[in-house]
């Protein structure tokens, strides 16, 4: 009788444990990774058809190395209700990159703009819409006047961002989730301050800069800050990750290559261009 009323004790112990343990779990948030097939709701669902829309921009004298003001407006055949205006930068070959929101007044826009070297620069404009949703812009800028130097992407000294990827072969059409951990002074920033509602926005051009993506993180768990994003056209696309910490943007780029699944389903590679591929 001693033994049959420990052993049930025991159990109810076990029992009451594992609900206190489940209730525990369950109160601690938990940082989801999307499928990767998973691609519709990540998906920056920008227009297609922007026919109806026209940047009309003027600028200063465009000379590197010098503050150029730029001034434009968004022109469309039937009025528009335009939110969020946003430009970003970058250069032919992916290094320099600026995000402006720029100044605003009775429909008209202003940005400065210091390009670091001459050459060609691609201005994306990027907004929204009650009538079509989210609208892409993009402009080419050519600066032919002032320094001319080999530009890389300054990184803050203090600062260091570790990123991985899941799943950690990208291909086109599907999700990709960047998990951003970042340090200052070797010390975890868990909570960096909010910039337009998220703790890191994303930026990232392909080499031929003919796909824009931008995308905010969604989720922050103790200092892992997820952003997933769907990249529709395959090949190496530049990924610059911007946060704000001590009232200071700062900026960090990353590199990544684009897979085809299709090629692959296809049978398209040997053993040996397959070993390479990945």
């Amino acid at each position: 009788m001693k033994r049959k009323l420990v052993l049930l004790l025991s159990v109810l112990f076990i029992l009451s444990a594992s609900s206190c343990l489940a209730q525990l779990d369950l109160e601690q948030e938990v940082l989801v990774i999307p499928d990767t097939h998973d691609s519709e709701q990540y998906k920056w669902k920008k227009a297609r058809n922007t026919r109806d829309y026209k940047v009309r921009m003027d600028h200063s004298p465009l000379i590197a190395g010098n503050a150029t003001e730029f001034n434009f407006t968004v022109t469309t055949k039937t009025p528009k209700t335009i939110n969020g205006m946003h430009v970003f930068i970058t250069d032919k070959g992916l290094n320099a990159f600026r995000h402006i929101s720029p100044e605003s007044e009775t429909g008209r826009y202003r940005f400065i703009f210091n390009a670091p070297s001459q050459g060609k620069y691609r201005f994306e404009f990027v907004f929204k819409t009650s009538e079509d949703g989210w609208i892409n812009l993009s402009e080419d800028v050519s600066i032919k006047e002032g320094v001319e130097k080999d530009m890389l992407q300054e990184q803050d000294k203090d600062y260091s961002v570790n990123v991985k990827l899941f799943p950690e072969k990208v291909y086109a059409e599907h999700v990709v989730t960047f998990l951003y951990e970042i340090s200052h002074n070797g010390s975890p920033v868990k909570y960096p301050e909010e910039m337009e509602g998220a703790d890191i926005l994303l930026a990232s051009w392909d080499k031929s800069r003919r796909e824009f993506v931008c995308a905010g993180s969604r989720q922050n768990v103790d200092g892992q800050i997820a952003v997933s994003v769907v990249f529709m056209k395959p090949g190496t696309h530049r990924v610059f990750a911007e946060f704000r910490h001590n009232g200071k943007v700062r900026i960090f780029s990353h590199t990544v290559e684009v897979r085809d699944e299709a090629l692959i389903d296809r049978g398209t590679f040997t053993d040996e261009d397959r070993s390479t591929y990945y």
